[in-house]
């Protein structure tokens, strides 16, 4: 199964990270089964000159031990973790395109 890691500067109210939690399982429901570790990292910029001072980064690792990172800003956690999620969503679609085109997926993943 997939394990989620939610890092923070500053303390994250338990509401919001149940809502991360539920919203990667929802978001990757699809394709859950190719993510090994899933790492979220929450950061605010620099608040000058920037209306968009949220950030977030998710890195994980796939089945496959590919590492992919996606990092969005915006105005809160909330489109920024959308945002990061939809990305990640297309580079896993594509990851696994690209292992079933040349066969190499199907023989490394037993669950």
């Amino acid at each position: 199964m997939m394990n989620l890691i939610l890092e923070t500067k500053e303390e994250v109210e338990p509401e919001f990270k149940v809502f991360t939690e539920n919203r990667v399982k929802f978001s990757l429901k699809r394709l859950v089964w190719m993510v090994r570790k899933i790492k979220i990292r929450y950061s605010a910029v620099s608040p000058d000159k920037a209306s968009c001072n949220q950030n977030c980064l998710i890195s994980l690792e796939t089945f496959d031990h590919r590492q992919i990172e996606v990092s969005m800003t915006a105005r809160d956690r909330r489109t920024a973790l959308e945002m990061c999620l939809k990305r990640t969503y297309k580079l896993i679609q594509k990851a696994l395109h690209k292992s079933q085109q040349y066969g190499r997926f199907s023989k490394n993943v037993y669950i």
